[in-house]
């Protein structure tokens, strides 16, 4: 015979506030991403292209360069 477990009040109420934390964590995380791609992105299009040249970019790999840093973590 199997035994089941019904989940008292307390434990429900814990695993949804728990899984509403997760969640909010995730959220602030993404947004941090995306204020700091926003921010390199800002400070990569400012540069001339010589500045750029010296980091080893070009113009046109601004977007990718930010997405790889901020997104892949490369």
């Amino acid at each position: 015979m199997a035994l089941s477990h019904a989940a008292s009040p307390i434990e429900t109420i814990s695993s949804i506030a728990s899984s509403l934390g997760r969640s909010f964590l995730e959220t602030c995380e993404s947004i941090g991403r995306a204020r700091a791609a926003k921010v390199l992105y800002a400070d990569l299009a400012g540069m001339s292209d010589e500045e750029l040249a010296n980091l080893g970019l070009k113009r046109d790999e601004i977007s990718q360069t930010v997405y790889a840093k901020i997104y892949d973590h490369g």
